[in-house]
């Protein structure tokens, strides 16, 4: 965990990452929330504004007020004004350029076969592979070992084993049950819930794999391609291609300017003010701990894959494999807000609910691997909305016995009881705490102080205090900046050519 850094001093720190590692590659990309593009990936990030306009696209629900079952605003076809459903003759507008179109066929993110799609993040799924000269080599997309894990998970529920993710966004937007699956009908749930699953599930369900097939074809490159001075313009491409994806056009150019976000970056941010794990001017506000965490491993990755040694290769896979479990984080976070929301009758609204489908379902094949019965409490109450048979307190704690086992590979055993953090209403009301730590003291540099105050007088006690936490503090910015600058003491160069992001 970092320390709770100001903005402007972590921004700071994060943007001596930035670095032109020795290269033939030149600058083509604006930077991506601090991180400089070594390739041109400008059309990648901008599929974010394609996820844009497909909710605006989705037009106005009951929001808060639509219960689950009973939308009782009257309901309009054309401007898809309304949550009622009536077959066919209630699907969310269809016509070229409206969502459902844009989620198919794309609309702002180009590339030389066309446009890129999200839809087809997962549609091609099946087929997906690093070719070398038109040969697969390396991982496929199906055996990376997040994905395989999603695979297996969503197969067992009666969806297409690769195409899952398309498959649940599609029926969302058409009104009709995801592959052959009884659980779920989105007939039956409303459009405020469909429009909730469709804009947060294409996050959660189709970018963030494909986010981890991007490092992994990054990774294959580096190795099929060791030595030479391809190496550059693919493994290095690739994992541009990753943060792109992670962050979107929208992004900024500086760390930490989340604000008009849409993709997984933004939404990490979101989350760590609900739950006090923001790394910027307070626990609530500012850039997440995890996104601090994130770009700190990218700008490292960016390093090792553009230098021409296989060994190197190894060292890229562990850190797509710890990224990976790290953004499990907000996704869990998610789905613990929205649990809490929907305990109760009174807050079961069809939003909070269809927000609980989107944040689960992401983390439901990664819970499943560490404990099936603590995924089939989730998958209850998110798929068979079944609100009755599991507690809220239940199935939270279920949850937090978890985290230390998710995720795949080197990024196993990464995420604590305080990356996720305790769910507040606001910066000083918790609404609910973990059970899995003491959250009066979860935070290493306030234990620290705290055991060193205790049995000395009141007065040496405070001082001591003082002391002991701003020396913790200044010892681990130092280090940091130490480590962000040296490649995270894993052997990088340390008189690389050092930029600055512009303001």
């Amino acid at each position: 965990m970092y320390p709770r850094l100001s903005v402007a001093a972590l921004g700071a720190s994060l943007a001596l990452t930035c670095t032109l590692v020795p290269s033939a590659l030149a600058v083509t990309s604006p930077y991506l929330a601090g991180y400089e593009p070594m390739t041109d990936v400008t059309e990648h990030s901008e599929i974010d504004l394609d996820l844009k306009h497909i909710i605006e696209g989705l037009g106005e629900t009951c929001g808060s007020a639509c219960a689950l079952s009973d939308c009782s605003a009257p309901s309009d076809k054309t401007t898809g004004f309304g949550c009622g459903y009536d077959g066919e003759d209630m699907a969310f507008p269809q016509n070229d350029g409206d969502a459902y179109d844009i989620w198919r066929n794309g609309q702002n993110s180009s590339k030389t076969s066309g446009m890129r799609t999200l839809m087809g993040f997962a549609s091609g799924a099946a087929a997906k592979c690093s070719k070398v000269n038109g040969v697969c080599e390396g991982v496929r997309y199906e055996d990376n070992v997040f994905i395989s894990k999603m695979n297996a998970y969503w197969k067992t529920k009666g969806l297409n084993e690769h195409t899952w993710g398309a498959e649940m966004i599609d029926a969302a937007f058409l009104g009709t049950a995801p592959g052959s699956n009884p659980d779920l009908d989105f007939s039956n749930v409303g459009r405020t819930f469909r429009k909730e699953a469709i804009q947060k599930g294409i996050v959660t369900l189709n970018v963030f794999p494909y986010v981890i097939w991007e490092m992994q074809d990054a990774v294959n490159d580096c190795e099929q391609y060791a030595g030479s001075t391809n190496n550059d313009d693919a493994s290095v491409h690739a994992w541009d291609e990753a943060v792109a994806f992670y962050a979107g056009s929208e992004i900024g150019a500086g760390y930490g300017t989340s604000a008009t976000g849409r993709m997984q970056y933004a939404l990490a941010d979101k989350r760590c003010a609900n739950f006090g794990t923001c790394a910027g001017a307070g626990p609530h506000h500012g850039v997440a701990e995890v996104n601090a965490e994130i770009l700190k491993l990218f700008n490292s990755g960016k390093e090792w894959a553009a230098e021409d040694a296989v060994h190197n290769c190894g060292a890229l896979d562990d850190l797509h494999e710890k990224i990976a479990t790290k953004m499990l984080v907000p996704l869990v976070q998610g789905a613990l807000r929205y649990l809490y929301k929907t305990r109760t009758v009174t807050g079961r609204s069809a939003k909070q609910v269809g927000e609980l489908w989107a944040f689960a379902s992401a983390i439901l094949p990664f819970v499943h691997d560490v404990d099936p019965n603590a995924a089939e409490m989730l998958y209850r109450r998110a798929w068979k909305l079944d609100f009755e048979r599991d507690s809220y307190e239940a199935i939270k704690a279920a949850l937090e016995a978890t985290y230390a086992g998710l995720g795949a590979g080197a990024g196993v055993g990464t995420i604590t009881c305080a990356d996720i953090g305790d769910l507040y209403d606001d910066p000083d009301t918790v609404l609910s705490a973990g059970t899995c730590y003491d959250s009066g003291g979860k935070r290493d540099d306030e234990e620290l102080a705290l055991g060193l105050g205790l049995g000395l007088g009141l007065l040496a006690a405070a001082l001591l205090v003082v002391a002991v936490v701003f020396g913790v503090r200044e010892r681990r910015t130092r280090l940091m900046y130490e480590d962000l600058v040296n490649g995270d003491k894993m052997g990088h160069p340390a008189d690389m050519d050092i930029k600055h992001p512009p303001v």
